[in-house]
């Protein structure tokens, strides 16, 4: 593994450190060189470091710490919201050490430009038929060097896409999705154990992402409603409208994906937020509380302005 991109882009002239609250996870970053610590043993952050949480109270924590850490620049990956294993988190480690932070803050400029400049969009590559329109009211989320220049905190996912979002259903959505797409894999969030929801739904929803992985998927939307995601003939909508919480299967984000480095070394059977930042577009249902939080991943899509 390598982080000299990662340095150079990030940390300037140092090495990051590794805070986590999972020691064998540590244990395995020493082996690979990186200067560690576990997160209920230090009362401030390292100036540099990258972090895992791998439990809530970990992550309140991380918080904490920054808050008592005047001069900071972190990667923080929330291991525990997605698989808190340590084979996920060792996969995620080598997917972030991979990614090229520079070329991805370029492409995130590049892609906020030409979000802010159009207001039609449509996808094609890798079997996809879709377009969104992108209403006046919207406001992208990215992330660009300037972001990162002083002080800061910042999830892992956001080095890697640029997206829209609309968690509140009581306000208009930013955008309007129409069309289908080819999906390689999925994702899955719940951020804390809801009993409102039907029993045997992580296992229901692990068999289907092993499923996307090994066959794919076609994901149909209209007016940002889900109509179908299908592997081969076998129509699966039931189970995401039954996962997805009080917000059911309209769509809550529509994001673009910058990361183009990872390609190559992602693994779909792997819960990683790393994975929602491969190069394409992603849609996602559910706000992770009231049911699960599902992205629906397609990688090597183009997003093309439609002029009119």
């Amino acid at each position: 593994m390598s982080i000299s991109t990662m340095t150079k882009t990030l940390f300037g002239v140092d090495q990051p450190a590794i805070i986590a609250d999972s020691q064998s996870f540590l244990q395995e970053c020493s082996k690979l060189g990186f200067k560690t610590a576990n997160i209920s043993h230090i009362n401030k952050l390292p100036k540099h470091s990258i972090v895992f949480s791998f439990s809530n109270d970990a992550a309140k924590r991380v918080f904490e710490l920054a808050n008592n850490t005047e001069s900071k620049k972190c990667v923080f990956c929330a291991t525990q919201v997605f698989d808190p294993t340590l084979d996920s988190a060792l996969y995620s480690l080598d997917l972030l050490l991979k990614s090229d932070f520079e070329q991805a803050l370029i492409a995130q400029r590049r892609v906020l430009s030409r979000l802010n400049s159009n207001d039609s969009f449509a996808m094609t590559g890798n079997g996809a038929n879709a377009q969104i329109e992108i209403f006046s009211h919207a406001q992208p989320y990215a992330l660009i060097s300037e972001d990162i220049e002083e002080n800061f905190i910042q999830s892992v996912a956001e080095f890697f896409e640029v997206h829209y979002a609309h968690m509140n259903p009581k306000t208009p959505s930013p955008f309007s999705f129409h069309g289908t797409l080819e999906i390689s894999g999925i994702l899955t969030v719940l951020r804390k154990p809801n009993p409102t929801l039907p029993s045997g739904l992580k296992i229901a929803l692990r068999w289907l992402s092993d499923l996307i992985s090994e066959n794919g998927a076609t994901l149909s939307v209209t007016n940002n409603v889900i109509t179908s995601l299908k592997t081969n003939n076998d129509e699966h909508v039931k189970l995401l409208d039954l996962a997805a919480g009080h917000r059911g299967l309209k769509l809550t984000e529509f994001a673009i994906g910058v990361n183009e480095n990872i390609a190559t070394s992602i693994n779909y059977k792997t819960n990683s937020q790393l994975n929602e930042g491969i190069r394409g577009v992603h849609l996602a249902i559910g706000d992770g509380s009231s049911g699960y939080h599902i992205d629906f991943l397609s990688p090597e899509v183009n997003v093309t302005p439609t002029y009119r």
